[in-house]
């Protein structure tokens, strides 16, 4: 399955919220949380508190869908499905993005060229009739990249730009395929993900997602974000034998190389932290061993760290939450995955079945 750059953002800031407003807020949300995994509170009690959406924000629509009519009822339906009850298993309940968890703008492509255009005008107007301030900057023709080689994508930035433009695109992919759907809760999660960061500031967002982790800064990196992404994909979109055969491939296919993904990673001497999309296929690692050390934290920390995680890293920025929750910092615990990561792979598949059985949604 391809999988294009996930995550783009257009424009220029607005007023961000006052720090202590939010400092406040992430006191509550952490005593919360610490409430919850203590046992002293039944999490379906909690009332949580999240601040108010960005002003960008115009719409309070949960999803509109702009799709291709050389796809068929059954196709759209299909696809809102798969994109509804990932949703609801991460932003159906109260948590501190929830304010930010609207305004989802689905474009789904088939084949035809025209008849995606059609689908990406009526999206670009639907930004120009809202009101929304970066319709002027609506790219008319990203439905071409879809279409002509399939994918799928989130191709705005939510906390600055006010909505999420989602792409999920059919060539390569049948509707009713495991590949879609499992593609479509990936970028479901994205839009969990940037939900929690309540900003006006691309760059800010970027830190926060985990994407300038990297030994260079400037270079935006995969292994957090996406493989969280992936991971999650799989581990909710799949029964318990296709996650430990989706979390195989991300160790033993090839992928776009000659060899496994696993002794690519290890024949090239990488570093995961340092994996971007400037360095061309190569960037596929970041996803599918990023899934693993997803899958290792996990297996360690429990999945409702994760989500811990993401709902409090919009207080204190990527690393300084990493070390709190995970108590180690992000680069020494890689350096002890990548170890981990030379074991056989019957020895690290073995840790999916509790992970599975364990599923906390």
């Amino acid at each position: 399955m391809k999988l294009l750059i996930l995550f783009f953002a257009l424009i220029i800031p607005s007023q961000s919220q006052g720090a202590s407003t939010a400092s406040q807020l992430f006191l509550n949300l952490l005593e919360t949380v610490l409430a919850v995994r203590s046992g002293e509170v039944d999490p379906g009690t909690i009332k949580v508190n999240s601040p108010d959406a960005s002003s960008e924000f115009l719409d309070d629509e949960r999803i509109r869908v702009f799709a291709a009519t050389d796809l068929s009822q059954d196709e759209i339906d299909t696809t809102l499905q798969y994109i509804n009850d990932a949703y609801e298993l991460w932003m159906g309940s109260p948590y501190y993005g929830k304010n930010q968890a609207k305004a989802i703008y689905l474009m789904i492509t088939g084949t035809d060229l025209d008849a995606a255009e059609v689908a990406n005008r009526e999206y670009c107007d639907h930004l120009s009739d809202t009101g929304f301030r970066v319709a002027e900057w609506c790219n008319p023709d990203t439905y071409i990249e879809y279409v002509t080689n399939g994918g799928a994508g989130i191709n705005s930035s939510g906390p600055v730009e006010g909505f999420y433009f989602m792409v999920m695109a059919t060539k390569g992919n049948a509707v009713a395929s495991d590949s879609y759907k499992t593609m479509a809760y990936h970028e479901v999660f994205h839009i969990y993900q940037m939900s929690n960061v309540f900003t006006d500031n691309y760059d800010e967002v970027d830190s926060k997602m985990g994407r300038m982790s990297g030994d260079n800064p400037e270079e935006l990196v995969a292994w957090w974000m996406e493989g969280n992404a992936d991971f999650f994909g799989a581990l909710y979109s799949r029964d318990a034998e296709g996650f430990v055969s989706e979390m195989r491939c991300a160790l033993e296919c090839t992928g776009p190389f000659s060899v496994s993904r696993k002794d690519k990673f290890i024949d090239e001497g990488l570093k995961l932290r340092n994996i971007s999309w400037d360095q061309g296929d190569l960037v596929d690692l970041g996803y599918r061993l990023g899934s693993w050390f997803v899958a290792y934290l996990t297996s360690v920390h429990g999945e409702q760290a994760l989500y811990d995680f993401w709902e409090t890293v919009d207080e204190l920025g990527f690393e300084d939450t990493f070390l709190r929750q995970f108590g180690v910092d992000y680069r020494t615990y890689l350096d002890e995955f990548e170890v981990w990561l030379r074991n056989p792979n019957e020895d690290l598949l073995a840790i999916l079945d509790d992970i599975y059985a364990s599923k906390a949604r």
